[in-house]
């Protein structure tokens, strides 16, 4: 007798060699498939790596149906774009990313800029470098309307790359 091959078995030998293979820890595979340089490898750009970081682990998870997503920086008055060249580095790796100019503050809700559809955006603020192997800085996003609280994150170089770490708690909580 011969097995009855079903898309639920082709999907689950997929699944299973997946599991199998790993990602070289010295790049990053983008959504087109290109094996791209880690930008945490980088000691000259830790706020882009520290982008890099956040948008990894959002387009990591499982979320099934993505809104219009960008990346902003705030200069403490608004949130702004990053350098055009960061912005394409970015886009480079998530192709599911928009330039700012994509995602649009309107009626005080970020939406897409075109279809007028609700955006998520993704924004660090007060990033500071204590020296050239030290930076500390604060993300949340905003989704609509509403945003998170933020995190702060403190990188440190290790020697050969960028490393993070995330502090969950509230400012002003005690």
């Amino acid at each position: 007798m011969v097995p009855k091959i079903t898309s639920a078995s082709v999907l689950g030998c997929i699944l299973l060699f997946a599991g199998c293979t790993h990602q070289e820890e010295k790049g990053r595979e983008s959504d087109s498939g290109s094996n791209l340089p880690a930008l945490a490898a980088d000691k000259s750009e830790p706020l882009l790596a520290l982008a890099d970081h956040l948008l990894a682990n959002y387009f990591a998870s499982d979320v099934a149906t993505r809104p219009t997503v960008c990346i902003a920086v705030s200069d403490g008055r608004e949130e702004v774009a990053k350098d055009p060249g960061d912005e394409r580095e970015l886009m480079m790796r998530y192709e599911a990313l928009s330039p700012l100019s994509g995602c649009a503050l309107i009626d005080g809700g970020w939406q897409d800029a075109v279809s007028g559809e609700p955006a998520l955006v993704f924004s660090v603020h007060s990033f500071t470098c204590a020296d050239a192997e030290r930076c500390s800085g604060f993300a949340s996003y905003m989704s609509g309307a509403q945003s998170t609280p933020s995190n702060r994150y403190t990188m440190e170089w290790d020697g050969s790359a960028w490393t993070f770490e995330r502090d969950e708690r509230l400012l002003g909580a005690e």
